[in-house]
């Protein structure tokens, strides 16, 4: 994405576009349209902090301005608030007039907001995790069945939660066949013709993973990347490959892992003064013959015995992956001879609401919190050093602010003395990947008390969810598994997903015996992490605080 010098220079920008706001007069000001290039500039960039407080201060100037609301709501479903963007979209409907291209964007961001919220629901198969599905599907169907041709980017979403709703179990019809609606669109893409839109061909991408032609969806990625020529569509395509078509894990073709890997690249080292550094997409040149099925498993079975399942890595990845480290925290204690030694991990973290808002370090409450088993038994002489930062300095912990005992959430937020604001919260991610996907999990922390440490290997993800015997108060903690090797001293560390290092959950233990979830039989050998989003949630309900995702 853009530089932080550019991002910085936009903020500047922001600062005065908005301080002249203060004399505009009317909506047709010059102020008023200069603000809404700096919020198509915001959106093109991806930059949906800057988005919200630009669109939020424009509705004091022009209310009505369909554009705006839906800039607005869209910061919000991607700051990881579908609800509230859903209800500010809600609100604009009647203001909006049908067939009009706002019209359309507002009616797909309602389908967004609704198809969030049920890839955010833990459970996807319970009720209202339906009814989310359902309302997304009939948002966009609405918005494509008006004028496929003007809205044709819609069906893409259509043809990907089809496949997720049969994939459920839901009945086949000719309406909710999602291969039958993939072929049209496929037909309706060819008479629209948009080889310099980013958004035709990604939509062909989409249309061809539910027509289930590999082939045909890597050789789209392909031709996707070549026009591609912004951060938003770069983001957006990359999201619904991996979060809704739960692309990427080994189930995976070579060559659809492989143009994910470069989207990934494309993104992470996009600038926005200067050109793409051009990517050479050898996987793709393969992807783009006319394969039938026999010659694609026998090229699948090739690529996998030859270069197994695990696309090259860009640089920009692991720079991000060491900027993460950054803010992994070692909590200390001193030891029998008064040495401060390493007794677990942490990691920053921001949250929002009421007075108590700012940043902390969160732990396992067998770490430090929990009454009846701690590791650290007193605050006295504790602290935390962010070695990946500064190895020297140490932050003496002020107090916990709230704790979750082992056998519930293990989860203990300490505030700390004199956290530099250089250090950058850990980013995080609501909702967690397919549990099919076998995607890779990644954790840096201390094990065994030892110096900072990224585990890579045999890190696949099992499984997530509830156990369903045992104590009921248990009953709403989301767990996560996975094989992703720690040790003793790891309790507390993030567990990351994606490119962008994003965390799921906290780890907190793991066991040659780990029970099974979701109801199966037996163990099996697992760590286990819980999801950030319940402790979140947990969080809110006793403190009104919250983590940002």
């Amino acid at each position: 994405m853009a530089s932080d010098l550019d991002r910085k220079n936009f903020q500047a920008k922001r600062m005065d576009v908005l301080f002249a706001l203060d004399t505009a007069s009317a909506p047709s000001a010059p102020e008023v349209s200069c603000a809404r290039c700096l919020a198509k500039e915001a959106w093109d960039n991806a930059w949906y902090d800057e988005l919200g407080i630009i669109t939020d201060r424009m509705r004091f100037y022009d209310p009505d301005d369909v554009q705006n609301i839906v800039y607005s709501a869209q910061s919000l479903v991607n700051r990881g608030m579908p609800f509230a963007a859903r209800d500010v979209l809600r609100a604009a409907q009647p203001a909006t007039q049908r067939g009009k291209r706002a019209w359309y964007e507002l009616q797909g961001l309602l389908g967004r907001c609704a198809k969030q919220i049920f890839l955010d629901t833990p459970d996807r198969s319970s009720d209202r995790a339906r009814v989310c599905l359902k309302e997304a599907i009939a948002a966009y169907r609405t918005a494509y069945d008006a004028d496929p041709a003007k809205a044709f980017w819609h069906g893409g979403n259509i043809a990907a939660l089809l496949t997720i709703s049969r994939n459920l179990g839901a009945p086949l019809t000719a309406e909710t066949d999602p291969v039958q609606f993939s072929n049209g669109l496929k037909r309706v893409l060819d008479d629209a013709s948009g080889v310099d839109n980013p958004w035709w061909h990604a939509t062909y991408v989409e249309a061809e993973l539910g027509a289930k032609n590999w082939s045909g969806a890597a050789a789209g990625l392909k031709a996707f990347l070549e026009v591609a020529d912004k951060p938003f569509p770069i983001e957006s395509h990359l999201r619904q490959l991996t979060d809704v078509w739960a692309l990427g894990g080994p189930q995976s073709p070579p060559m659809v892992s492989a143009m994910l890997a470069l989207l990934r690249a494309k993104l992470l080292t996009w600038s926005g003064d200067q050109e793409p550094a051009p990517i050479r997409v050898s996987a793709a040149e393969v992807a783009s013959r006319d394969l039938d099925s026999a010659d694609l498993q026998e090229g699948r079975d090739q690529l996998q015995k030859t270069f197994g399942d695990t696309a090259p890595i860009s640089i920009d990845w692991w720079r991000m992956g060491m900027k993460r480290a950054a803010s992994i925290a070692a909590i200390c204690a001193p030891n029998a001879v008064g040495r401060s030694v390493r007794m677990g991990t942490g990691f920053l973290v921001r949250l929002r609401g009421g007075p108590d808002a700012g940043c902390f370090v969160l732990t396992n409450a067998h770490v430090i919190g929990d009454p009846d088993r701690p590791a650290i038994p007193a605050l006295d002489g504790a602290s935390v050093r962010f070695e990946g930062y500064d190895a020297d300095k140490t932050f003496p912990i002020r107090e916990i602010v709230w704790t979750s005992p082992a056998g519930l959430y293990d989860a203990t937020l300490l505030r700390i003395e004199g956290c530099p604001a250089e250090i950058e919260p850990v980013p995080m991610k609501r909702q967690l990947p397919a549990a099919t996907s076998g995607c890779r999990l990644y954790v840096i922390g201390h094990p065994r008390g030892s110096e900072l440490s990224f585990s890579f290997q045999d890190n696949r993800l099992l499984d997530h969810g509830r156990l369903t015997a045992g104590d009921q108060r248990q009953k709403d903690v989301i767990r996560v598994h996975y094989k992703t090797p720690t040790e003793s001293g790891s309790s507390g560390s993030p567990v990351f997903v994606e490119s962008q290092w994003k965390a799921i959950a906290l780890h907190h233990s793991g066991s040659a015996e780990m029970r099974k979830l979701n109801g199966e039989n037996g163990t099996y050998n697992a760590n286990e992490g819980i999801s950030l989003a319940g402790i979140s949630d947990a969080l809110a309900a006793a403190k009104g605080l919250e983590f940002f995702f």
